[in-house]
């Protein structure tokens, strides 16, 4: 698991030879005392070099695979655990890099590339086991992973180096969310279809939902009838259902603009991202499709309309990831596949560009643009 460099050996091997050369040639000539003094110094360069060779070979770089998801100005600490082995590390500067999407708190940061550094010391006794907490706070959306861990490691008896480069795969990571804009987006019109929505007012009810009862009213079919209330009662009463509608909402985000990136790129994301939690908060069955080319089948981003945490968090960690460098699909392309595939949605919400009225009629439902800070209902009359 580490790439390991040392410093050179070639003149400490050198003089190992002319040290047992030396010390041979005094014991023949039966000068013990001096022969001894050079076994002793043939002893301490085979220890030297046989730390100098094992040194930090059984490091163990203990990981969790956890995964904490952030929003941008959170706080909070990366765990680093070292487990040494059988031989002591002294004084070791440690260097750890990580992606640029955070800063470090109390700590100065050495910027590499699009990567921080954070610098430090560490000592670790045989089979010790060291633990390093890195407070940091989140600035930018997408995935914080460590990249490089390395570590200088001196010699045990003062002169010479190792450098071990972890060469393992980084497991921990933090997913930090993107900042939300507000979008205003109210529909006025209600889409009057069965489905399985709660909504105010309905002509449709769903049967597995009591609501209640009511007085009994002339019209009212016997199905309708609550026995069990007559006979509390001694009146009839007619059953209540939770009135529901169909209500699922796509989220189509165009990052591009013309044959190139939408320099509003940061802003579309921001505005997405709030109506996706706008959708959770609301309970309402939302999906995201974004004109960035995958190697899937279909080959853009897609998730199909659902709720819940987990959905929303699959969302919102595609839109954390998404990157100026990506390879883009054009808008009509992605909408035409999208009309293809028949998705069962009742109202379309488009976030950058629109695409052509061809497209955008093809979709059979309603469709909504992003307008600043509002939405506008896309009609054929008025792309005419």
């Amino acid at each position: 698991m580490w790439l390991e460099a040392r410093s050179s050996e070639r003149h400490i091997l050198f003089l190992e030879i002319l040290t047992f050369i030396s010390g041979l040639l005094f014991f023949i000539s039966s000068q013990f005392l001096v022969a001894s003094v050079f076994i002793i110094i043939l002893v301490f360069i085979r220890l030297y070099l046989h730390y100098n060779r094992n040194a930090g070979s059984d490091l163990l770089l203990a990981e969790e695979q956890t995964v904490e998801r952030l929003t941008v100005d959170d706080e909070s600490e990366w765990v680093v655990v070292f487990k040494n082995g059988k031989y002591p590390l002294r004084n070791v500067s440690l260097t750890l890099g990580y992606t640029d999407h955070a800063v470090f708190l109390n700590h100065d940061a050495e910027r590499a590339g699009n990567t921080i550094q954070w610098n430090g010391h560490v000592s670790m006794e045989q089979y010790e086991e060291v633990e390093i907490r890195i407070p940091f706070k989140a600035v930018r959306r997408g995935k914080m992973k460590m990249v490089t861990c390395q570590l200088y490691v001196p010699h045990l008896f003062g002169f010479g180096y190792k450098i071990l480069q972890y060469k393992g795969h980084f497991h921990q990571e933090k997913r930090i969310y993107p900042e939300v804009e507000s979008v205003d987006f109210s529909p006025t019109v209600a889409n009057h279809k069965p489905g399985e929505e709660p909504a105010v007012y309905s002509l449709y009810e769903d049967l597995t939902l009591p609501a209640g009862t009511r007085e009994y009213r002339t019209g009212d079919t016997m199905q309708r009838i609550s026995w069990s209330a007559y006979a509390r009662t001694g009146q009839l009463q007619t059953n209540l259902y939770e009135p529901v509608i169909e209500e699922k909402y796509m989220l189509i985000l165009n990052v591009t603009y013309k044959h190139g990136k939408n320099i509003l790129f940061e802003k579309l994301i921001k505005q997405a991202a709030f109506i996706m939690t706008e959708a959770h908060r609301k309970n309402q069955p939302i999906g995201l499709c974004v004109n960035v080319r995958t190697k899937a089948s279909p080959n853009f981003y897609f998730i199909a309309p659902n709720k819940g945490v987990n959905h929303t968090r699959q969302c919102l960690e595609m839109l954390s990831i998404l990157s100026v460098g990506d390879a883009t699909l054009p808008v009509n392309v992605m909408l035409n596949q999208v009309a293809v595939m028949r998705v069962p949605v009742t109202d379309f919400i488009i976030v950058g560009e629109s695409g052509s009225a061809e497209r955008l009629h093809a979709l059979k439902s309603r469709v909504w643009t992003v307008n600043g800070g509002g939405t506008v209902e896309w009609k054929q009359s008025n792309a005419q």
